[in-house]
C-alpha cells in the first residue's frame, strides 16, 4: 500500500533486487546505490560489494520501472570521476546526488576547483542532481594564507 511518506532506499548491496517486486508500482519509493567509480575499488571498500555489482543492480532497478538515484559519494579525489559516472549511467538514473569525502584529509581546495566543472556539465546536459551541503560549502571556501587550510 502506498503512503504519504517518501521512501528512499540507499544501499551498496545488489541484494535489494530480491525486493523489487515489493517496490514496483509505488510512486513514493526510490532505489539508490552508492557508487564511487565505474570499476571496482576493493582497496577503498574492502567489505562492500563492488561498484560493478551495484551498477548492474541499478540498471535492473531502472529496467523494472523503479525510480532510481545514484549517490556518487564519497567523491574520492583523483580516483572518482563524477562526470564519467554520469555520462555512463544517466540513462539508468533519475537523479544524482554528489558528496565529498569528509574523512582522510580530503582537500576542500580540490572540491572547490573541481565542483564548478561538474555543475556546469550537469546543468548543460539537464541532469537532475543534488549537491550535498558539505560539498556545496567547498564552493565558498577560499585558500587563505594559512598553509593548513588547504588540507582541511
Amino acid at each position: 500500500m502506498d503512503s504519504r511518506h517518501h521512501v528512499l532506499i540507499l544501499t551498496k548491496s545488489p541484494l535489494v533486487i530480491r525486493d523489487f517486486d515489493l517496490l514496483f508500482g509505488r510512486d513514493n519509493v526510490e532505489v539508490g546505490f552508492t557508487v564511487t567509480a565505474l570499476k571496482d575499488i576493493p582497496s577503498w571498500e574492502p567489505n562492500a560489494p563492488g561498484n560493478t555489482q551495484r551498477i548492474q543492480a541499478l540498471k535492473e532497478a531502472h529496467k523494472q520501472g523503479l525510480k532510481t538515484f545514484l549517490s556518487v559519494e564519497p567523491w574520492i579525489p583523483h580516483v572518482s570521476d563524477p562526470i564519467e559516472i554520469v555520462k555512463a549511467l544517466k540513462p539508468h538514473v533519475d537523479r544524482f546526488i554528489f558528496g565529498s569525502m569528509q574523512y582522510m584529509g580530503a582537500s576542500k581546495k580540490f572540491y572547490a576547483e573541481q565542483l564548478p566543472r561538474l555543475m556546469a556539465y550537469l546543468n548543460e546536459n539537464s541532469i537532475n542532481y543534488q549537491i550535498k551541503n558539505e560539498l556545496r560549502r567547498c564552493l565558498v571556501w577560499r585558500v587563505t594564507s594559512n598553509p593548513l587550510s588547504s588540507t582541511t
